[in-house]
């Protein structure tokens, strides 16, 4: 097996027709549970969708952003769903999405009259935690310990786990002291103070990425990426990916883009993590410019979208397979822009042009490093939980190239089959 060539094919492979339809439907089934909330103070709004309470609980972040609407929310919460089959606990996936400039003074207010609207969810039955414009550490713990709530996965834990009191304050002392277990160098990067919630999710995006290229019969020494997002999941992605020996050639954040064709390495990448200016590239740096111009024109092997939901447009599709991108890593949640709910065209012509490693799989890291901080005998520190996201993603992306094999099914395809049949199977 080799990664393989980008062709001109744009319609799925015969053998994954089944697949594309049970995962329209999945789609397109309704949640479970929807509970919206106007905040009358700002303008705010807000949405918590529950796919299911499947295992007696369900997860997902919280996420903020202005003009996030409620279709963003289900299409979150049903990769939610899919991703707790790969990466555990058996529960339900759920999202929740506030539509509010999260530059705005007002956030931190905002966040919290929010959680306290959903106390009572996530008191028992629904945990949360840090996603786009909103941070684990920074912003989820404080917002709840000034609730008087003891921890975001509360819900999770009270739900799923049932536990006496005694098991509550165990797990509860494996969550605050997991998240937040520092980094050393290796993992981290000199002179940060970095965490495991700061780097874990990026750092299976590299795994997957490197994991692909290792059952290709390949390192990555050489191999060209081409970055979207400079944030905590893009930033880490790209340092480790570095690490692995990957080249950077290009980086774009929100607002500005660096173009190096002959590619950064892992000193650089470093360095420019430790010169962010609010999880954007700097900008007093010679070689960033603003806009996006000259982004689309480099040659790359590899893809990561790690920006906002649904970057990636059918046009995005055209560039990137005339930049020579044959792998597409999706370290954002849901990063095809569909027509409509359980519309399925944009990733279908992903999946028969590129091998795309899932978000369901690839951004699994911090959802993982809490399902392993819930089993006995889960030690709280780095190295065991970058080491449970590593085994799992290397798992599980072995046995979705297994589906591969003669069935004439892309990698998308395959992760979606297998995590539609562990759900289907546990219900």
């Amino acid at each position: 097996m080799s990664p393989r060539r980008v062709g001109a094919v744009s319609t799925p492979r015969r053998g994954s027709a089944g697949t594309w339809r049970r995962y329209a439907e999945f789609i397109r089934t309704p949640p479970e549970l929807t509970v919206g909330w106007h905040d009358n103070r700002t303008g705010a709004r807000a949405w918590l969708v529950i796919n299911s309470l499947r295992g007696g609980a369900a997860g997902g972040g919280t996420r903020m952003r202005l003009g996030l609407d409620p279709r963003e929310v289900i299409y979150l919460a049903k990769a939610m769903e899919l991703k707790f089959s790969i990466c555990g606990p058996a529960i339900g996936g759920a999202k929740n999405g506030i539509d509010f400039d999260p530059r705005d003074p007002r956030k931190r207010e905002v966040l919290e009259r929010w959680y306290h609207a959903l106390r009572p969810m996530l008191r028992d039955r629904y945990g949360t935690g840090g996603d786009l414009n909103v941070d684990e550490l920074l912003d989820v713990i404080p917002a709840f310990e000034r609730l008087g709530l003891a921890h975001p996965q509360q819900g999770v834990i009270q739900g799923h786990l049932q536990p006496d009191a005694a098991e509550f304050a165990r797990v509860l002392e494996r969550m605050g002291t997991g998240v937040k277990a520092p980094l050393a160098d290796e993992l981290g990067v000199p002179g940060l103070a970095l965490t495991v919630a700061d780097m874990i999710t990026g750092y299976g995006v590299a795994v997957a990425v490197q994991r692909y290229y290792q059952r290709a019969g390949r390192d990555l020494a050489g191999v060209r990426v081409l970055l979207e997002g400079f944030g905590n999941v893009g930033a880490a992605a790209g340092l480790y990916l570095a690490r692995f020996g990957a080249r950077i050639v290009a980086i774009a954040d929100a607002e500005r883009c660096l173009v190096e064709p002959r590619g950064l390495g892992e000193q650089e990448l470093a360095e420019l993590v430790r010169r962010r200016q609010q999880k954007l590239l700097p900008a007093d740096d010679r070689r960033v410019r603003s806009g996006h111009r000259g982004f689309r024109e480099v040659a790359a092997d590899v893809f990561v979208a790690a920006a906002l939901s649904e970057s990636v447009h059918p046009d995005t599709l055209d560039w990137l397979g005339a930049a020579g991108v044959q792998v597409i890593a999706a370290g954002s949640n849901q990063p095809f822009r569909e027509v409509k709910i359980g519309s399925t065209r944009v990733a279908q012509n992903a999946d028969g042009r590129f091998t795309v490693l899932p978000d369901i799989l690839a951004n699994c890291g911090m959802a993982r490093v809490f399902s392993y901080l819930m089993e006995p005998g889960a030690e709280p520190a780095a190295g065991p939980a970058f080491a449970a996201v590593q085994r799992t993603i290397e798992a599980t992306l072995d046995e979705a190239l297994e589906r591969t094999r003669g069935a004439r099914t892309g990698l998308l395809a395959a992760t979606l089959g297998l995590a539609l049949d562990r759900i289907g199977a546990a219900g």
